[in-house]
């Protein structure tokens, strides 16, 4: 029974304290966050004990006593909040209570993250305190000139530039109430009215499972911000209706993976990173909606154009079935939609995003009740509270696991070494740097949140592209990106693998399966750096053109990975299309002009292939013999 009432009640007054500061009284930043963090590492401990199955009282203690420590030095914290704030980081002593306090606290934050987000950060946060200690032993660039553990306490309990500095900032002031908010959504019967109003949208659609896929992942994937968390969520219906209407289990698998991971950047909430990304940049948030929409809205067209050709290549049916009686239930909860309305325009207005995010919880319980069956009571809003609180655990340890990576970071100076590294690796050309950042990117983002790997990404490898003169937001939002991608990316393609579970496929095709289906996802962030208007940064005539030519480009692609068109075309005509969408996606002027006239063209013949030469006598009266026989029959061999 305690194993249940502990977290619950840990999870539900972490929720109330946080509702608290936004709406109510806010704390200071110190205070907020070391609050913060020692509720995210108690609810961890008991969520996540040692053994879930040994009774000795021994790790019963053990377990006890790993959730009431850090609840305790956060309090001590909150208690000399004053003194330590005026302290000169690094000059003044550390006190007895403060190094082992603040030692244990490290510990404690490192043991956490083994337990709820996995070896691979731990181990990495683990490598960088080593490296804080052996930095006066190593040569050239990455030498410095070290620490002991007085200083390493300082740096990373201490001081604003360590486990209570940014990236936990951005957790405690924005993030946990926008999970919040998807926790209370979902309670009220919102997150499946996405679900509903997908599958009514794309009820009569060739390969509409699929579509309908793809649309609910980009609201629910919006809202919760977690990849993984879309596809479990979502996964559960979309995938066994797409494997009905005849997707196989391994595009099935793949499509819900895609879609899921899009939602992290699709706006208006886009998961926590997005939220760091404004606060390191220092733009509204606003402004981070705006530029992330059309990059977006481009990769879920491609990925709906991907599933509508391939219901027509295999000939699959819509999905029907089941759809009718969810048709009734979308009126009667259509009013749970006003919520997220309200969001977005208190963003748009200028208020803080807590506070933007606190009034659209209060409105979430507010509509619930113009019916009875959406009604919020006390249970389920103490529900909301308890899963909102545990999802945020998600979010708030690996930021806490990042600061100790950032404080070190910052220690070593090994951000800008990273940038002279990347500039000399790549002679000084942009193409090429961006190809290693991106490389970077991903392998920074195997098996790590997104949020972590975009910290990461975003402190060594975003200064080397603006040492390129990229435009700073177009340099973060490519970092993003790729960071995002890591989900699909084989080998550790997190957000494959969970698809794949629930389909029944295998792990390593599914991810391989997704990695081509995606391919224009790898390309827009290329095509957005070099051009920003992708990012809706210039003027709107070239916003417009750069929106044209990139949306055919995407469309070319996609012919290309499928091999069809109208009919199945070769492999001629597929390497000819991925050239057109090359040109089409690449930001010059002139590639664009070239590339849509080769573009035209191969739709032009392949239509009068089809229209002529297949459902004609072979005499082909209606189109020159030579030209038929030679070039389409040769060449392209259309069947």
């Amino acid at each position: 029974m305690a194993r249940i009432l502990i977290p619950a009640s840990l999870a539900i007054c972490w929720s109330l304290f946080q509702l608290y500061t936004a709406g109510f009284a806010a704390f200071p930043a110190n205070v907020q966050r070391a609050i913060h963090v020692s509720f995210a590492l108690a609810l961890t401990f008991s969520l996540f004990p040692l053994t879930r199955d040994n009774k000795k009282i021994t790790w019963q203690i053990l377990d006890y006593i790993t959730i009431i420590l850090p609840l305790v030095i956060g309090g001590y914290v909150v208690y000399h909040a004053d003194r330590i704030s005026s302290r000169i980081w690094h000059v003044d002593p550390v006190e007895g209570f403060d190094f082992w306090f603040g030692l244990l606290f490290i510990l404690l934050v490192l043991e956490a993250s083994r337990r709820a987000v996995g070896k691979v950060i731990t181990l990495l946060a683990v490598i960088f305190i080593g490296y804080a200690y052996v930095g006066p032993y190593l040569s050239g660039l990455i030498s410095h000139r070290g620490v002991n553990s007085e200083g390493l306490v300082d740096l990373l309990f201490l001081s604003p530039d360590g486990i209570f500095g940014v990236p936990i900032g951005v957790s405690a002031e924005y993030v946990f109430y926008f999970v919040l908010f998807g926790a209370f959504l979902e309670k009220s019967g919102g997150g499946q009215l996405f679900i509903d109003i997908a599958y009514r949208l794309t009820r009569h659609l060739k390969g509409g499972s699929a579509k309908a896929a793809i649309v609910s992942s980009a609201l629910m994937g919006s809202v919760n911000g977690s990849a993984v968390g879309n596809v479990v969520s979502t996964g559960i219906f979309t995938i066994p209706l797409m494997k009905k209407t005849g997707y196989s289990k391994r595009d099935s698998a793949a499509i819900e993976a895609l879609a899921s991971t899009g939602g992290q950047i699709m706006p208006p909430i886009m998961g926590a990173a997005a939220f760091l990304m404004a606060e390191m940049i220092g733009i509204p948030y606003a402004e981070i909606i705006l530029a992330a929409l059309i990059p977006a809205l481009l990769y879920f067209l491609s990925l709906l154009v991907i599933v509508h050709l391939k219901a027509k290549k295999d000939n699959l049916n819509a999905n029907n079935e089941n759809i009718k009686q969810q048709q009734d239930k979308i009126l009667k909860r259509i009013h749970l939609l006003l919520p997220l309305v309200i969001l977005v325009t208190l963003i748009f207005l200028g208020y803080t995003l807590s506070t933007a995010a606190f009034w659209a919880i209060v409105s979430i319980v507010a509509v619930s009740y113009f019916r009875k069956d959406t009604c919020m009571g006390i249970n389920k809003i103490a529900s909301a509270m308890e899963d909102g609180a545990k999802q945020a655990v998600k979010v708030a340890i690996p930021c806490a696991v990042a600061g100790i990576i950032v404080g070190v970071i910052s220690l070593s100076g090994l951000g800008l070494k990273f940038t002279d590294l990347i500039v000399q690796w790549s002679f000084g050309n942009l193409i090429l740097a961006m190809i290693l950042i991106a490389i970077g990117c991903i392998i920074l983002g195997m098996g790590m949140p997104t949020t972590s790997a975009y910290i990461m990404g975003a402190i060594l490898l975003t200064p080397a592209l603006v040492q390129f003169e990229v435009e700073r937001l177009a340099a973060h939002m490519f970092v993003l990106y790729f960071a995002v991608l890591s989900m699909i990316t084989p080998p550790i393609a997190l957000a494959s693998y969970s698809a794949a579970s629930i389909s029944g496929a295998k792990m390593g095709e599914t991810s391989i399966r997704a990695l081509l289906f995606g391919l224009a996802f790898f390309l827009i962030p290329f095509s957005f750096v070099f051009n920003p208007s992708l990012l809706l940064i210039g003027e709107i005539s070239e916003i417009i053109w750069t929106i044209f030519s990139t949306t055919l480009g995407i469309v070319a692609l996609s012919v290309c990975i499928i091999g069809y068109l109208f009919a199945n075309i070769s492999w001629l005509m597929r390497s000819c299309m991925c050239a057109a969408a090359i040109l089409m996606i690449v930001p010059y002027i002139t590639f664009d002009i070239i590339g849509i006239t080769l573009f035209l063209v191969l739709v032009i013949i392949h239509w009068l292939r089809i229209k002529y030469f297949l459902k004609n006598e072979p005499t082909g009266r209606s189109f020159p013999k030579m030209i038929e026989r030679k070039i389409i029959s040769k060449y392209l061999n259309l069947r």
